[in-house]
């Protein structure tokens, strides 16, 4: 079951090409990479050598799709926090899911309804919020509507007569993620979000729907809002879409993990880190410094690596460097976690771990690229 909701009324318009269409919903919705986006544009424009300007249009095209895998992570991060904060588990992002949510937001902008979707997925219904604006909106300013669409005065004790937005972003028993948006003429802005199993299930509310946890019971670093946080994040992803690699999503799990796991290492003073077999599974980086640094800082530290890789060969040496930095853009991996702490020396630690695991052998081919820039 699913929402629509619209800030402003509809006028007549025609959409757009989907090219364009991408391209101005990149722009408007991606501040963070508007300076990457446009300097590619300028390169695409200059030279007249015809094979030239017809690489730079799929760089282009390229890095247009994955900004838009941006938007879609950003809204995620921004419903996970608040998932947090309820007491359940995180939503996984899920690009077949998307790709049925990009189809239906072009078809409404074109249209110019909103109207809920049959859409399936693996033959189940999604869940769903329509939702549309002309004014610029930040991920956490679309994300914060659709919170306060529901969450006013909400009785968590009875089940409720009508569904909304609130309840279907924090349902518990709602796994995976797509979205998908479009933007007109008239820079009118659509935007299909689709959750897998459904939300909004009747008779259901009592077992998916839960009030705030107080705040000593939200055990996560993202409680800390922190700008090293946020900083280590972007500059990650920003170097992965460089590699052609999708977005990763900041993980609580992990994060907590990593955290528990840096304040051992830093009451140890342990510089290098040992890797250890680990039944779970996930990949990791680790950094050490007798200086606090920027996460910009730590993420051009274990990038550095790209100095000693071969894209040209099948296989490298096993290489601290080397690994570091195939981890950090390897392709297959989804999730990350951060930790970080000072010891009483003032010496900074920090460890990320993945999930999946990257490095796994026989398969760097198939998720370490060069740089499409």
């Amino acid at each position: 079951m699913g929402c629509n909701y619209c800030l402003n009324n509809f006028s007549e318009q025609e959409i757009i090409s989907k090219e364009n269409s991408e391209e101005n919903s990149a722009l408007k919705n991606n501040t963070n990479h508007n300076s990457l986006y446009k300097e590619t544009i300028t390169i695409s424009q200059k030279g007249s050598e015809s094979k030239k300007n017809k690489k730079n249009k799929i760089i282009q095209k390229i890095i247009v799709a994955r900004t838009k895998d941006f938007f879609g992570m950003e809204i995620l991060e921004e419903i996970n926090k608040y998932r947090l904060k309820h007491g359940v588990e995180e939503l996984i992002y899920d690009e077949k899911i998307s790709k049925i949510s990009q189809k239906y937001a072009e078809k409404c902008a074109r249209e110019k309804e909103l109207e809920l979707s049959e859409n399936k997925y693996n033959n189940e219904e999604l869940g769903e919020i329509l939702f549309c604006y002309k004014d610029e909106l930040t991920p956490k300013e679309v994300v914060d509507i659709w919170y306060n669409h529901g969450s006013v005065n909400y009785n968590y004790n009875i089940e409720p007569e009508i569904s909304n937005d609130f309840t279907q972003l924090i349902w518990k028993n709602s796994k995976s993620f797509g979205l998908g948006h479009a933007v007109t003429k008239e820079n009118k802005y659509y935007i299909v979000a689709n959750f897998f199993p459904e939300g909004n299930i009747k008779d259901q509310f009592l077992k998916n729907v839960f009030p705030l946890l107080n705040q000593s019971e939200t055990n996560s670093v993202y409680s800390l809002n922190t700008k090293f946080l946020e900083e280590i994040l972007h500059s990650h992803n920003e170097l992965r879409l460089k590699h052609n690699s999708p977005p990763l999503i900041l993980s609580p799990n992990l994060s907590t993990l990593a955290q528990k796991k840096v304040e051992e290492m830093a009451k140890k003073g342990i510089k290098k880190y040992k890797k250890e077999i680990n039944k779970d599974n996930y990949g990791i980086n680790y950094f050490f410094s007798k200086n606090n640094c920027t996460g910009d800082e730590v993420t051009s530290f274990w990038y550095e690596g790209i100095n000693k890789y071969n894209f040209t060969k099948k296989e490298n040496k096993n290489d601290e460097k080397i690994n570091n930095f195939t981890q950090l853009i390897w392709k297959n991996t989804k999730e990350v976690g951060f930790g970080y702490t000072n010891d009483d020396k003032g010496n900074f630690y920090v460890i990320a771990y993945y999930f999946p695991c990257g490095n796994i052998k026989g398969e760097y081919k198939n998720n370490v690229f060069p740089s499409i820039i």
